[in-house]
């Protein structure tokens, strides 16, 4: 499965901090960097890609409908 790096910008320290552990929590590979203001965080993770469209939630749709 083809991987590549999501980043999640304009992060607070303690969204940050939240963040990367939820990450290293599950394994995946982290890194952080101090955004050019020296105020805020971007965390790159390194995610799995998908071939597909996610699905449509069809919970809430009558048969009629489909």
């Amino acid at each position: 499965m083809k991987k590549s790096w999501f980043q999640h910008t304009q992060l607070t320290t303690e969204q940050a901090d939240e963040l990367e552990a939820r990450y290293r929590a599950k394994q995946i590979k982290t890194e952080r960097s101090l955004d050019n203001d020296f105020i805020h965080w971007t965390i790159s993770a390194f995610l799995p890609e998908v071939s597909k469209p996610p699905r449509q939630d069809r919970t809430w749709q009558q048969r009629t409908w489909r």
